[in-house]
């Protein structure tokens, strides 16, 4: 549960009782913080400020709200997303969705995925990816915008590869759920990246007169995952 400090006592003198209870409502938040911590809270809490993740206390407004989020462990999140990930994949052979990995810092986690993740830094790099070569197909596309202006249009949404996934798997699916369930305290990205597979497509370079077809590397749908700072002082 987060620890919740909002709107103590009431204005009756304009801003200096306003920013009396400012005072005040900080000085309660850090003492309740520092009890919460002592019973076992997370001591690097995200900070909420009046709704805002990652603005610091002292910001809080007169009567406004003060919020601590226990940080959720990287493992959390990235075991969470890996299980929904596997539940929301098509199932043909099985392939697909036995193929989803871990890599951090771009090297595939074997093992005990908890165990690995348990000392991951804000600097580290945390990502799910598929190395099937149909994965990008099974992702589809979403509707887009093309031009500016006046001239500003919006393509049209691609259905995924498999009709158990119109929508794909990754980008349309599973980072929308991440965002809901961890977004105030973590970042999500999607991307397509390369990986090491040797693997090659043929792809436009350039344009008008020059455009050419080339063989390129094969991207692949990926997840990334990110620590957000916490809003305190060090």
């Amino acid at each position: 549960m987060p620890v919740t400090i909002q709107q103590i006592g009431k204005p009756t003198d304009g801003q200096t009782i306003g920013q009396w209870v400012k005072e005040v409502t900080i000085r309660v938040a850090e003492t309740a913080l520092r009890e919460e911590v002592g019973k076992g809270f997370d001591n690097q809490p995200v900070v909420v400020t009046d709704g805002m993740p990652r603005r610091h206390y002292d910001q809080v407004k007169p009567f406004g709200r003060i919020e601590f989020i226990r940080r959720p462990q990287m493992a959390e999140a990235v075991l969470w997303a890996l299980d929904m990930l596997r539940k929301r994949s098509p199932v043909r052979t099985g392939r697909y969705a036995q193929s989803h990995v871990v890599l951090l810092n771009k090297v595939e986690i074997s093992g005990d995925l908890r165990a690995a993740l348990q000392s991951v830094k804000e600097t580290d790099r945390v990502q799910i990816v598929n190395p099937q070569p149909y994965a990008k197909k099974i992702e589809g596309r979403r509707s887009r915008s093309k031009g500016r202006g006046a001239a500003k249009t919006k393509t049209a949404a691609v259905p995924g590869l498999s009709r158990q996934a119109p929508r794909g798997v990754y980008e349309r699916v599973v980072l929308p759920m991440l965002v809901q369930r961890y977004g105030r305290s973590m970042f999500f990205d999607f991307k397509y990246v390369k990986l090491d597979t040797g693997v090659k497509v043929k792809g436009w370079q350039g344009g008008g007169g020059a455009r050419k077809r080339i063989l390129r590397d094969h991207v692949y749908p990926s997840l990334h995952f990110f620590i957000k700072p916490t809003g305190l002082p060090n």
